[in-house]
């Protein structure tokens, strides 16, 4: 019985990759980087369907484009740590478990791009390509909370995505 079990999410796995796609014709609502001190992370932008942000539940889709390398502990503690605002320890530590087998290391160059469709479901994809999905529309929120609330640990950033503030405006 566990093997049909395995088999039965082996195949629908392989339906959800099959059928997520990242949209590359979706409008850019705003664009940030964030830099620590003098260290350059990454730059992030942030696309809709009509290229305006109203709410982040989706359909909504936020990329980063990393400018060095981060290993995947360090991405995950990292993100844990931003969760905190955003969620219960129970959740994150379950949402870290799955992260910990979505993620891959970053290196200089990647982009790491999180989906949220129109149910509310968060996909991942790095460098273009589906690695995986968390389906849980609380997970989807607190998630792109981190780059997307004026709570979050850089509201200029928030902003910035969120398309109410440019470069220029911020200086």
């Amino acid at each position: 019985m566990p093997v049909i079990v395995l088999l039965f999410t082996l195949a629908f796995s392989g339906v959800i990759s099959a059928s997520v796609v990242a949209p590359n014709d979706w409008r850019k609502v705003g664009e940030a980087e964030l830099k620590v001190l003098w260290l350059r992370i990454y730059e992030a932008e942030l696309f809709t369907p009509n290229g305006s942000f109203n709410t982040t539940a989706g359909p909504l889709m936020l990329r980063l484009n990393y400018k060095r390398n981060i290993a995947k502990e360090d991405l995950l503690k990292e993100t844990k740590d931003q969760l905190k605002a955003f969620a219960s320890d129970e959740n994150i530590e379950a949402w870290a478990l799955r992260l910990k087998q979505i993620w891959p290391e970053i290196k200089q160059g990647d982009q790491l791009s999180f989906l949220i469709d129109g149910a509310g479901q968060g996909h991942f994809f790095y460098n273009q390509s589906w690695i995986g999905s968390i389906p849980e529309m609380a997970f989807s929120h607190a998630f792109i909370s981190i780059w997307l609330s004026d709570n979050s640990s850089y509201p200029s950033l928030a902003k910035k995505l969120r398309g109410e503030f440019n470069d220029a405006t911020l200086r």
